[in-house]
């Protein structure tokens, strides 16, 4: 999928805001169908564009049990850039520094694979953060940290009553069902979105954060043109699902807003 010109991709939408809470904090539930397809092991090889073995590229499968303890297979390629899940699920996810991040939807019955992995290329960068024009707020927990530039005209502003660790608002347009949600705290987002988005995506992609935070912007889109998109780092970030394109190119340009204003040094 391809982004449209700083905005995102076309990006979809899911459940309610505290399911999806949920399922972004503490991975898929086991219960789903869909995401147990994959019972058997997953032996694969990581390489590069030249046929070269990767070593010390983490891979990651589904969340295979909830509770307790939570748990989730995790693996790092060996010298001959392979590796084995022993619950690898539906979806594996594949990351090393400077490399393109790459997600896989497995199909039932696979019990290898081969996966070539690219540097990394068109990453979202989070500059120091400015005065936003006169026609934006700027949002975000406090004065350091993440901050988002939302239009004062057009949408409404709810939530931004803080918890014991973390805060969230919520954009909606004056039009339309879907909504933005926007996170800030520690441990408020997690960097990968609930696998389930992957499953039911047509199409979808994803790249690093970089600058002063290191995170993960990941979207898509479902068969009924709906899109989502799902922008983390620091345990912050931004998330939109079922998303139609008038809506999802307002929510990407406050996505692309992203900056950060550093923490003192103590």
């Amino acid at each position: 999928m391809e982004l449209n010109d700083g905005a995102m991709p076309h990006t979809r939408v899911l459940p309610s805001f505290l399911k999806l809470w949920l399922a972004l904090s503490f991975g898929i539930a086991v219960s789903s169908p869909v995401l147990a397809q994959t019972g058997s092991a997953l032996k694969g090889i990581v390489v590069t564009g030249d046929r070269k073995p990767l070593a010390g590229v983490v891979v990651s499968g589904s969340v295979w049990k909830r509770c307790c303890p939570y748990q989730q297979d995790r693996v790092t390629t060996d010298g001959n850039g392979e590796f084995v899940l022993e619950h690898p699920g539906a979806v594996i996810h594949f990351s090393k520094a400077n490399l393109q991040p790459i997600t896989l939807v497995v199909k039932p019955g696979t019990t290898q694979t081969r996966i070539v992995m690219t540097p990394a290329e068109n990453a979202l960068t989070v500059p120091a953060c400015v005065q936003p024009e006169s026609n934006r707020k700027q949002i975000g927990w406090g004065k350091y940290g993440l901050h988002f530039a939302v239009p004062k005209n057009g949408v409404k502003i709810l939530g931004g009553k803080a918890d014991v660790d973390y805060v969230r608002y919520v954009i909606k347009p004056k039009k339309g069902e879907s909504y933005l949600n926007l996170w800030f705290g520690p441990n408020s987002l997690s960097v990968e979105p609930d696998d389930q988005q992957f499953v039911e995506s047509v199409d979808f992609a994803q790249r690093n954060v970089n600058g002063a935070v290191g995170g993960m912007d990941s979207w898509g889109r479902l068969s009924n043109g709906l899109s989502w998109r799902h922008t983390a780092a620091l345990g912050s970030g931004a998330v939109y699902q079922n998303a139609d394109k008038e809506s999802a190119a307002l929510y990407d340009q406050i996505i692309n807003s992203i900056c950060m204003v550093d923490y003192p040094r103590k």
